[in-house]
Order: structure tokens, then C-alpha cells, then sequence
């Protein structure tokens, strides 16, 4: 039970709650933002790459993206995560693998909708290269809705990174990972529910900051409400 010296009490083993939940925090946050950080770099790039390019660079990257589009992203990953074994390293590359499609399709589009720019159509007429039109003139104007979606999927894939290690396949006791802490309190829920209260909790808070955060940067860095 909680006490003076463990505030949220102890686990089966008399660990300190407390302190793997925050300890916790440090591995749940850091796998995502590695992860998303690693998302958005092939996904940024193979979108960039297909829309400013275009012709068969365009059509055989957007038909790869179409083949992994074509699976269930979640079971797509719990099939790699499985076939490389358990572990936190295996997590984020089959969450890498089966994430930066959705963000190459969306900065595509968003590519060839600043291609049709008249400051690009400039550009291009006074001589700029390809990969100079899409490092000076077309990345940095698409960068703010890549931001704010990725900042609204974090909540996704930090439930996700929590749902492979519940399942056995991320974290590997006595990591105390949010999703391992829950698989770990699975067997005390009738009797001891708040082993799976706290880290569940702290999972549903940081979710929803993220969720908060991403509204957030939506509201501020939409142009039709800067006025």
C-alpha cells in the first residue's frame, strides 16, 4: 500500500511504483520520438523526392507506398516486430517500417500543391535546380502541417509502442516500460488493480497531451485564422 516512502506503493516485487512509472517515461518518450524522428525523415523524403521529380520516380515510389498502404499497418508491424524477435530496438524498425508511408502519400501531395506556386514557377524560370526548388522554396512551406500531424500521431504510435511491450514484444522485463508495467500487473488486476491504474494512467495522460499540443500547433500555425 502507499506509503511515506513509496507514494504509489509497491509492485508484487516490492519495486517503488513511483519511480518505474517516472523512470518509465524517460523509455516510452524517448522510443517514440526516435521513432517519429526516423518517420519523418524517410517519409519527408520519399514524398519530396516522388513530388518534386515526378514521372517514374514518382509513379514507382507512390506504388510502393500503395503496396504498403494495402496492409493493415498495425498487424503489418506485429508481423516484423515477430519475425525479429522481441525488443525495443525490433519495435521501432517495424513502426518505422509501416509509418512513413501515410507521410510520404501526405507530403506528395503537399509537394505538388507547392510546385504549383507562383514563387516556385519563379524560381524554376530563373533557373533553380530541382533539388534547389525543394530545399529553399518547397520544404520549408509544407514543414508546419507535417509538424502538426506528426505531433497529433504521436499519441498513436506512443499507444502502439505500449501495445507491442504488453504483448511481450517490446520492452523484456525488468525494463519499466509503460506497456511492459501493465503486461507485468496483468495477473494481480482483481486484486491489486492500481499496478495497472498508474502506468495505465500515465500512458492516457501523455496521450492526451500530445493530442492538446497537436490541436494546438493546428490552431496556431493555420493561416486561415492568422488575421
Amino acid at each position: 500500500s502507499p506509503s511515506a516512502a513509496f507514494p504509489l506503493g509497491t509492485d508484487n516485487l516490492g519495486r517503488s511504483l513511483w519511480a518505474r512509472v517516472v523512470y518509465g517515461a524517460r523509455i516510452t518518450l524517448s522510443l517514440a520520438s526516435l521513432t517519429m524522428g526516423a518517420t519523418l525523415l524517410i517519409g519527408v523524403t520519399v514524398g519530396t523526392v516522388a513530388g518534386v521529380c515526378g514521372g517514374w520516380v514518382d509513379d514507382v515510389l507512390m506504388r510502393v507506398v500503395d503496396i504498403l498502404l494495402a496492409f493493415p499497418s498495425l498487424i503489418l508491424a506485429l508481423a516484423i516486430a515477430g519475425m525479429l524477435g522481441p525488443g525495443l530496438r525490433n519495435v521501432l524498425i517495424a513502426l518505422v517500417a509501416v509509418g512513413w508511408v501515410s507521410y510520404a502519400r501526405v507530403v506528395r501531395g503537399l509537394v505538388l500543391s507547392a510546385k504549383a506556386k507562383d514563387y516556385v514557377e519563379a524560381a524554376r524560370a530563373l533557373g533553380g535546380s530541382q533539388t534547389w526548388l525543394a530545399v529553399r522554396h518547397v520544404v520549408p512551406n509544407i514543414i508546419s502541417p507535417v509538424v502538426v500531424l506528426a505531433s497529433l500521431d504521436m499519441g498513436n504510435l506512443l499507444l502502439s509502442i505500449s501495445a507491442f511491450s504488453f504483448l511481450g514484444l517490446g520492452a523484456q522485463a525488468p525494463t519499466p516500460e509503460w506497456g511492459r508495467m501493465l503486461d507485468d500487473a496483468r495477473p494481480f488486476i482483481q486484486t491489486q488493480p492500481q499496478l495497472m491504474l498508474y502506468p495505465g494512467l500515465a500512458v492516457f495522460l501523455t496521450v492526451l497531451a500530445f493530442n492538446l499540443v497537436g490541436d494546438g500547433l493546428r490552431d496556431a500555425l493555420d493561416p486561415r485564422a492568422m488575421r
